[in-house]
């Protein structure tokens, strides 16, 4: 299909649709339902509450938190429910805390900017116990099946503990499930042969578990580099197959480079090099797909695949049924970001603005496919936003919602940690950041290890 028939075939099922004006009509008496209660769905929640709209958080597992929880379980959790969490032990956060913070409940004084999982695990928690989110969320609650009936959604989940479906009905839905739950796993030629084990990085959760082995670890993002210098200490070989293009740092003696896998072996593999190597581990760091399996397409009005979720207005708004909102779909992005799509989505939904007509919204989405094709991005990136687009998007939700501006140091900040997590991967955790201004802060060098200053009760 070409551009111009899409954007044809695009208008002619606006044609059809209709914009909902229930977020005029009584917003206080809508009942929002919010999937996952994740970063994402405790921001929402939050500007929910502070609308003082009617809102329920349905959430699968029995806890809240989302990648941030670590589970000992592998494959599925206590309930029998596809684990969702990729969080493993020993992980730092790779972003400085102020950029993943959530607006108005700041980390305490003092502490480290890069806290340990474990720590930011509790930070969540302790959000949602200031804000007294936990009576607004339905645990043990999978999300099957959400459908448009014509006026309003009807939202189909499984009781994990009675494994009965429920449905409800729902004036608004706002998707906020992640997308760090189902790993994106590649196939390669020979793999079948492989008789030693390989795993997705989802699964990783104990360096110990892999002690005196020989492991490839395949992937050069935030997780491969991060595995790769957790393994490279306790394996007694470290494989890294990747083509990131950075300052490679010293990892030490076990370390070896790899190019792209060719092929397996029984015991291995063949690389682009036409080098052979052994192992008995290999480690898939190979990302995540979206994953939206309870969207009813045919009604629903979205486009959803592993890889894009589409039409979206501001990466938000549903633009075939504009009370279907997703938070935390756009990516590359800082944490902080979702915040700011949850406050508008919330502020939509209490009537605060209006969104344009439908046919301003294809346009303005349109746009934004025209600037991927021009960057020579794929369909895959329709979702992107990217950490230098950011304060531009930023400025956008302001402009529209009135939501609170964001302080332009935060973007920035971003932008540099990504730079600096490339030029010096082993120690930019060791860097504290201060925001002395609106749109300045500074860093200094504390390697010291400092405990997590957030307590629970």
């Amino acid at each position: 299909m070409t551009h111009k028939s899409f954007r044809t075939s695009v208008f002619l099922l606006s044609v059809f649709l209709e914009i909902s004006d229930v977020f005029t009509k009584s917003p206080q008496a809508s009942q929002v339902c919010i999937i996952g209660a994740g970063y994402s769905g405790l921001a929402t929640a939050r500007y929910m509450k502070d609308y003082g709209l009617n809102f329920k958080v349905f959430e699968a597992t029995r806890y809240i938190g989302g990648t941030w929880r670590f589970d000992p379980n592998v494959g599925t959790d206590e309930d029998g429910l596809p684990l969702f969490t990729s969080q493993y032990k020993n992980l730092r956060i790779n972003s400085p805390y102020q950029t993943m913070e959530f607006s108005g409940f700041p980390f305490p004084e003092g502490s480290a900017s890069y806290v340990t999982g474990t720590c930011y695990y509790e930070y969540l928690k302790a959000f949602a116990k200031k804000f007294d989110l936990f009576k607004n969320i339905q645990f043990r609650s999978l999300i099957t099946k959400v459908k448009w009936t014509g006026d309003k959604w009807k939202v189909t989940y499984m009781k994990s503990d009675t494994r009965k479906n429920i449905t409800e009905k729902c004036n608004v839905v706002v998707v906020a499930s992640g997308e760090f739950n189902s790993p994106n796993i590649p196939h390669f030629e020979g793999q079948e042969a492989f008789k030693g084990k390989l795993m997705h990085s989802h699964n990783y959760k104990d360096p110990e578990d892999f002690r005196n082995q020989r492991v490839l670890v395949i992937g050069g993002g935030p997780s491969g580099l991060d595995i790769a210098a957790h393994l490279v200490n306790v394996s007694s070989k470290l494989f890294h197959s990747h083509h990131l293009i950075y300052n490679e740092p010293d990892f030490g003696g076990q370390y070896m480079k790899k190019p792209d896998l060719r092929h397996f072996t029984s015991t291995g593999a063949v690389f682009a090099d036409g080098s052979t190597e052994e192992f008995e581990v290999v480690i898939l760091c190979t990302g995540y797909n979206y994953r939206h399996p309870f969207l009813n397409h045919k009604t629903s009005g979205i486009t959803a695949t592993d890889k894009y979720v589409m039409p979206l207005y501001q990466h938000i708004v549903n633009i075939n049924h504009p009370t279907m909102l997703f938070v935390g779909i756009s990516k590359l992005v800082m944490t902080r970001l979702r915040d700011a799509e949850a406050q508008y989505s919330a502020a939509l939904v209490a009537g605060k603005f209006k969104l344009p007509s439908q046919e301003e919204m294809f346009h303005h989405w349109l746009d934004h496919l025209e600037s991927i094709k021009k960057k020579n991005h794929q369909m895959k990136d329709i979702n992107l936003i990217g950490v230098e687009n950011m304060s531009e998007y930023l400025n956008g939700l302001h402009k529209e919602a009135g939501i609170a501006r964001m302080l332009p140091v935060l973007p920035s900040m971003s932008v540099f940690n990504e730079m600096n997590l490339l030029e010096d991967f082993l120690n930019f955790r060791d860097y504290d950041y201060k925001i002395i201004s609106d749109t300045q802060y500074v860093k200094s060098y504390n390697p010291k290890k400092r405990p997590c200053l957030i307590y629970n009760n």
